[in-house]
C-alpha cells in the first residue's frame, strides 16, 4: 500500500527488476493451460463461481493448482517439475481428474482459444478484475474478450543456472514464430479481417503498455524496469500486499508519474512496484523464471508438441544456434496473429525452427515425447500449417491490429541506466 512520503530509490527498483533475472538452482518447467467452462444444461450462460470454486479448492494426483479466471474459464497450473516430459504428464494426470469433476457438477471444459459464442462478461467482482475492465474498456471491446473469453497454454520455464538471461533471450527472439507455428483460434472479425489466431489479436488491441513485447537490449533487467515504469498503473492496493482492497485508477498515470510526482494515496513502495508488475502481461514476461504467454488453448498432444519445441529451442547447446539461424521477427507480431505461416518470413523461420528442434529434442524429451514433436512438426511446421488453419469462426469485435503490438521506443526512458553491478495467471 502507498506511503506519505516516497522511500525508495530508482536502485530499489532496479534491484526488483534484477531479481527477475537471476540464475536459478534447479532447472524447471511447468505448464498452465485454460479451459472455457460451459453449463451442460444452458451451454450460453456462464458457470456458477462457487461450484468453480470447490473445484479450485480439491487437489489434484500430481498437485497442479486450480485457478479461475474472470469469465469462469477454469485454469490448471502444474507443479514445476524437473522436465518437460514430467511437466507434460503431470498436467495430463490433473486435467483428467479437473475435467472429470467439472463434468459430475455439469459443467463442461472446452478446448477453445476464443470463446466466439457468448458475449464477455465477468463472473469475478474482485477489486482488481473491476479496475481492469473499467480500464480495459477506455480502449475498446478487446480487454473484456481478453479477461472473459480467451484462453491459453503457457510454458513457464526457470532462468538457466548458468546463463540467466539465456532463455529469455532466445525465446522472445522466436516468440511471433512460436505463435504462427501453434495458432488455433482462426477467426474473421466484424471488420472482415482473418486472423489464425484471434485470442492474439485480441491481445494485441489492448493497453500496450502492458501487452506489447518488451524491447530486447543489452541489459534485459534495465529494458523490464523501462517497461514496467512506462506501463499505466490501473488498480492502487490499499490494505497491503496480500489484501484484494484497493483503489482503480481512472487516469493514464505511468508508474513512472506516481513514482515521480505521487498520488493521492501517496507514494509508491517496493510492494507497490511488485504488485504493478503482476498486473503487466507482455508476450514474454519475466518472474524469476520466464513466461511464454502466446500460445493458444490446444488439445493435449499439441499442447505437448508445444511445450516440447518450446524447451528444446530454450536448452542450453541449442539456444545459441537458435539465435544464430533463425531470422528476426519482431517487427511481425501483427503478422503473426493475423497471417500466421500463410507470411512468408515466418513460414521459413519455422521450418528453421522445426529443423533445429527436430535434430536436438533428444536432449529434453523422452522417446515417446521425441516422435510426438517430430510428428507434429512434419504434419504441420514442415508444411505450413497450424492446428487452427482448417475452421474460421465468426468474431463480433472489429480488431485493429496494427495499431497495438508494437514494442514500446526505448528513447527517452523515464529512469537513468541502470548500472551492472550484481544484482511463475492474470
Amino acid at each position: 500500500m502507498p506511503s506519505a512520503t516516497l522511500g525508495i530509490s530508482v536502485d530499489d527498483l532496479a534491484a526488483v527488476s534484477r531479481q527477475m533475472f537471476a540464475p536459478t538452482n534447479e532447472d524447471l518447467v511447468g505448464l498452465e493451460c485454460e479451459w472455457p467452462v460451459r453449463r451442460s444444461d444452458d451451454p450460453l450462460a456462464r458457470p456458477d463461481l462457487h461450484v468453480l470454486q470447490r473445484m479450485a479448492d480439491a487437489p489434484l494426483p500430481s498437485a497442479g493448482m486450480v485457478t479461475v479466471e474472470p469469465g469462469g474459464q477454469i485454469e490448471l497450473s502444474s507443479a514445476p517439475e524437473h522436465s518437460v516430459g514430467d511437466a507434460i504428464r503431470a498436467v495430463d494426470a490433473d486435467a483428467t481428474v479437473l475435467h472429470a469433476r467439472l463434468r459430475r457438477a455439469g459443467l463442461e471444459p472446452e478446448a477453445a482459444a476464443v470463446d466466439a459464442i457468448r458475449s464477455p462478461h465477468r463472473i469475478l467482482n474482485r477489486p482488481r478484475y473491476k479496475a481492469m475492465e473499467a480500464h480495459f474498456d477506455r480502449a475498446g471491446a478487446a480487454g473484456r474478450w481478453m479477461m472473459c473469453n480467451t484462453a491459453s497454454v503457457q510454458v513457464n520455464i526457470s532462468n538457466d543456472p548458468t546463463d540467466a538471461c539465456g532463455r529469455w533471450r532466445v525465446l522472445n527472439h522466436i516468440a511471433p514464430v512460436l505463435l504462427a507455428m501453434f495458432a488455433n483460434s482462426g477467426a474473421i472479425d466484424a471488420g472482415g479481417t482473418r486472423w489464425a489466431s484471434s485470442r492474439q489479436g485480441i491481445w494485441l488491441n489492448i493497453d500496450p503498455t502492458r501487452t506489447a513485447p518488451v524491447a530486447v537490449g543489452q541489459d534485459p533487467a534495465a529494458d523490464w524496469l523501462d517497461y514496467a515504469m512506462r506501463a499505466k498503473v490501473f488498480f492502487i492496493q490499499t490494505q497491503g500486499p496480500t489484501s484484494p482492497c484497493g483503489v482503480a485508477v481512472g487516469t493514464d498515470m505511468t508508474f513512472a508519474d506516481w513514482f515521480h510526482k505521487g498520488h493521492l494515496l501517496g507514494w509508491p513502495t517496493l510492494d507497490d512496484f511488485r504488485y504493478h508488475l503482476t498486473t503487466l502481461f507482455p508476450p514474454v514476461r519475466p518472474r524469476g523464471w520466464v513466461e511464454l504467454r502466446i500460445l493458444d488453448a490446444l488439445p493435449p498432444s499439441l499442447r505437448a508438441a508445444a511445450a516440447l519445441v518450446v524447451a528444446t529451442a530454450a536448452a542450453a547447446g541449442v539456444r545459441d544456434d537458435v539465435l544464430d539461424r533463425v531470422p528476426a521477427t519482431d517487427d511481425l507480431w501483427v503478422a503473426a496473429a493475423r497471417d500466421g505461416l500463410a507470411n512468408r518470413r515466418l513460414r521459413a523461420a519455422a521450418r528453421v525452427v522445426s529443423s533445429v528442434v527436430s535434430a536436438n529434442v533428444e536432449r529434453v524429451a523422452d522417446p515417446g515425447h521425441v516422435d510426438l514433436v517430430r510428428d507434429f512438426l512434419e504434419a504441420y511446421t514442415d508444411r505450413g500449417i497450424a492446428p487452427g488453419d482448417h475452421l474460421w469462426l465468426p468474431l463480433p469485435i472489429t480488431l485493429a491490429g496494427p495499431a497495438a503490438g508494437t514494442m514500446l521506443p526505448m528513447a527517452e526512458s523515464p529512469l537513468p541506466a541502470i548500472a551492472d553491478e550484481a544484482a511463475w495467471t492474470i
